[in-house]
């Protein structure tokens, strides 16, 4: 297998970078990693149209039940998500968006489009 070309590897770096410092705009510096993970599934069942429970995003992840429910937990008590009812059965919670996390990720989103741009020079 051949070496990483070390033009992409700095790339890479450099992303990861700009991708961090604009997330951090956003959420608060003591957000871990596995917040961050809970928070994008949370994401991606909403724009999937398919809201995610707390076991689910456990299993997606490999985080614990625990830790996933604690990060919920912080976010709900933050504003980021709420818990609401599933209809089909009501024992479940699904993790949804909140209105403040709709306009949290516009804001980043057109911040980050406007990093990828100017890295993509």
């Amino acid at each position: 297998m051949a070496d990483p070309d070390p033009t992409d590897e700095s790339l890479a770096v450099e992303l990861a970078s700009r991708f961090y410092e604009v997330l951090l705009r956003y959420l608060p510096p003591s957000t871990t990693l596995g917040e961050l993970a809970v928070l994008t599934e949370v994401a991606k069942g909403v724009y999937r149209q398919r809201p995610v429970t707390v076991r689910e995003i456990a299993q997606s992840t490999g985080i614990s039940r625990w830790s996933v429910s604690r990060s919920v937990l912080r976010f709900i008590e933050s504003g980021w998500i709420m818990e609401k009812k599933d209809p089909r059965d009501s024992r479940k919670n699904l993790l949804v968006w909140t209105e403040q996390s709709f306009e949290g990720n516009r804001a980043w989103s057109r911040d980050w489009m406007r990093v990828w741009a100017e890295m993509d020079r």
